[in-house]
């Protein structure tokens, strides 16, 4: 995905507002060097920005259905509402709020998204 000028504007004001309020008084003590501190904290800042937005974005899925084909034994499962559980990220860990199913035949709750991995 192409990075438009309009992101990048935006993240370049975001990370001024960032870097004024986090990154003002750096400790260095446990770092290899002043701008290793700066970078090792800058990192953690991209890591929970990135995982607070894969957690809006999971929070905005639209509105499931009734049932949900069983990804282990493909008969209908029946809608049990949303489900928060822990969901470790390339960025690191996040919470994410996802539709659960329970398939009668299977007698186990599914989450479609995991394409069968925890029926």
């Amino acid at each position: 995905m192409a990075t438009t000028k309009r992101i990048e504007e935006r993240i370049a004001a975001m990370a001024r507002e960032l870097a004024e309020e986090e990154l003002g008084d750096v400790d260095d003590s446990n770092a290899l060097s002043w701008l290793d501190a700066v970078e090792t904290r800058a990192v953690e800042i991209s890591d929970m920005i990135a995982a607070e937005m894969v957690r809006q974005k999971a929070a905005t899925r639209p509105a499931e259905e009734d049932e949900s084909i069983c990804p282990q034994c493909g008969k209908l499962g029946r809608y049990q509402g949303q489900h928060e559980r822990p969901l470790i990220t390339r960025r690191g860990p996040t919470t994410i709020t996802e539709p659960k199913y329970y398939c009668p035949c299977c007698r186990k709750d599914f989450f479609p998204d995991d394409q069968g991995d925890r029926c």
